[in-house]
């Protein structure tokens, strides 16, 4: 319990560093059934998303990538959000975590070119 104590603890703290922002939530919770499976199968929903602050981009260009919970293959993973430029034509797609048949599966997230 003590373990568990201190990942609060310092979540906590994480998201006090981001305080006085607006919520940006980048996680997607969908319940569906889906053949074959796609993603990783996780132990469970990702914690609720943290609140950040974003100033204006680096050189008045780029894309906010809202933070996010990345599964590490043993906890989730606070990802906090960032600026980046995106490749050409690319939008970004931010993870999904999907419940199939009592199962949870993370899908990360990255930039996608939409079919033209």
């Amino acid at each position: 319990m003590q373990g568990m104590a201190k990942a609060v603890v310092r979540h906590v703290a994480l998201a006090l560093m981001w305080a006085c922002s607006s919520l940006l939530g980048a996680c997607v919770i969908e319940a569906g059934v889906a053949s074959p499976p796609a993603g990783v199968a996780v132990a469970g929903p990702p914690p609720q998303p943290m609140q950040e602050i974003h100033s204006a981009p680096p050189g008045g260009q780029g894309v906010w990538v809202a933070g996010y919970w990345h599964w590490t293959g043993m906890q989730y993973t606070w990802i906090p959000g960032h600026w980046e430029r995106p490749p050409p034509g690319a939008v970004w797609r931010p993870p999904r975590y999907v419940l199939r048949e009592g199962t949870y599966f993370y899908e990360p997230g990255g930039w996608w070119r939409p079919p033209r």
